[in-house]
Formats: C-alpha cells, sequence, structure tokens
C-alpha cells in the first residue's frame, strides 16, 4: 500500500458557533464572497462539522474528491438556528494518489576497480583522512614533539595509508 499524505483543514473556533461547514470545489475561479450561496453555491459539495475546528482529508471525509488538483474552500461557522457566517476562504493543492513504483531495479556487485573511484576521493571520509594525515604530519615535524610520540605518529601515519 503506498504512502499517502493526507491534508489538515484547520479553522479558528467561533464561540457563537455550535457548528462548521466546509465547502469544496475542484479548479476554476476561487470561492467568491460576493457570489456565495452556500449550499446552492454551483459545483460545490459540503460537509457539516460539528465539535471540533479541523478536518484530515481523507479520513474525516471520504467524499473529499480524489483527483488531484488545486481546491476552493469555504468555511462558515454555523449557529443554533441555523444561521451561517460568511465564508472564510483558501486554496490548496491536494494529491492523494502515488506515483507508480520503479518498473525495474537490481542489485550489482562492483569491480574491485570501482573503489578507485573519483567519488570516494572527494568523499568525506578520503577528505577527513587527509586532514587527519596532514595534521599527524605536523605533529611529526614539530620540533618539540620528541621521540616518544615520532614513532607513534609514523605508525599512525603508515596505518591510514
Amino acid at each position: 500500500m503506498p504512502l499517502i499524505r493526507r491534508r489538515r483543514l484547520w479553522w479558528d473556533a467561533v464561540p457563537e458557533a455550535t457548528g462548521y461547514v466546509v465547502y469544496v470545489r475542484k479548479g476554476g475561479d476561487t470561492i467568491d464572497q460576493a457570489d456565495f450561496l452556500w449550499e446552492n453555491t454551483p459545483g460545490v459539495i459540503f460537509r457539516p462539522v460539528i465539535g471540533k475546528t479541523e478536518l484530515i482529508i481523507p479520513d474525516d471525509w471520504l467524499a473529499f474528491p480524489s483527483q488531484p488538483g488545486i481546491y476552493h474552500i469555504a468555511i462558515t461557522a454555523k449557529d443554533d438556528l441555523g444561521n451561517e457566517s460568511d465564508p472564510y476562504v483558501l486554496s490548496g493543492l491536494f494529491k492523494f494518489l502515488a506515483p507508480p513504483s520503479p518498473a525495474k531495479g537490481g542489485i550489482d556487485t562492483l569491480p574491485v576497480d570501482h573503489l578507485k573511484s573519483e567519488f570516494l576521493t572527494h568523499s568525506p571520509i578520503s577528505l577527513g583522512l587527509k586532514i587527519i594525515r596532514r595534521g599527524l604530519e605536523e605533529v611529526k615535524s614539530a620540533r618539540g614533539a620528541g621521540c616518544l610520540f615520532r614513532g607513534r605518529v609514523k605508525i599512525l601515519i603508515e596505518s591510514l595509508g
């Protein structure tokens, strides 16, 4: 089963509201407040929401359209007598379909000379080894290093290659 990212629609609570209505329309122009006709707005589907100020799409609204595209959303507050506010309007891209899986793949064994590729010579590990080698060379050549450390530094340098 593919991983599909859900979307969260949320809005601020309105103290006088006993519920909300969320309207959605795919594509076209954004929903215009001046032309908004609530449930009679052409091309919209709607869902009443009671007791919360968010919807997780598609989980909380299975009838939400599943075709990818720009969707225009209008959210209204509704009181206990059925009066509804002007809509709060927003738009967003929705896509609840995953891309197809790769058609082909595999695991290959690389030849030994692949380890000498240019990629590895510029890898973080390779650069780190160069820094350590240079630091050890500086310690080795320092006047105050003394005989005690020279042998250990030489062994470290040789072990790094």
